[in-house]
């Protein structure tokens, strides 16, 4: 069943956000599996056919609560990404080299030489901590790949998507394109004689 407010009684008249919070929460039943793709688009269309709150209510009956979102009381920790661990690991062994061969240098030449590492480690530091703290190359398409919420959000806006799109052309009154099966199709060969 919908979040109910219960300062909105269920016999007013539903205005245009609320609509959108409703077909909002349809969209993450679609995106939970409780419904397919039709299902969410007859349902929406329901939604912004409604004229009360109880009519748009009505498409929830056979459906849970929504749960709140969780409140994020810990800050979750942020952990850098493989490719930045091994930089930053390659980065600090490099550098204890570098300093250690100066300071071994220094020692045998029984004075201060160039501070020369700094040359080294300076600029590599620079550019490492600006890629982490920007997030620059922080995944690429590893970690994009099989993420069920990423998933789930994308099926969610797709279905809000269509579904506006069709309470957009029956809101109209017309529909501008014929079925894929009733279109007439020409041969490949008639369609040009050109060659690029």
């Amino acid at each position: 069943m919908a979040t109910e407010n219960p300062y909105i009684p269920d016999s007013d008249g539903i205005s245009d956000s609320e609509r959108e919070r409703f077909v909002d929460e349809l969209a993450q039943h679609v995106g939970s599996g409780r419904l397919t793709i039709d299902e969410f688009d007859t349902r929406a269309s329901a939604v912004y056919a409604s004229t009360t709150v109880a009519e748009a209510r009505a498409q929830f009956t056979d459906l849970p609560r929504s749960a709140p979102p969780a409140p994020t009381t810990a800050r979750a920790r942020r952990r850098l990404p493989v490719h930045q661990r091994i930089e930053w690991t390659a980065w600090l062994g490099v550098s204890a080299i570098n300093v250690l061969v100066w300071a071994l240098v220094s020692l045998g030449t029984a004075s201060m030489v160039y501070p020369w590492p700094l040359w080294v480690i300076g600029p590599w530091g620079l550019v490492l901590l600006g890629r982490t703290v920007l997030g620059i190359e922080g995944g690429g398409c590893s970690s994009r790949a099989h993420d069920p919420r990423r998933d789930a959000a994308r099926a969610a806006m797709l279905a809000r998507r269509e579904a506006m799109r069709a309470h957009s052309i029956a809101h109209r009154g017309q529909l501008r394109c014929a079925p894929l099966a009733q279109t007439q199709t020409r041969p490949l060969a008639a369609t040009s004689h050109r060659r690029w």
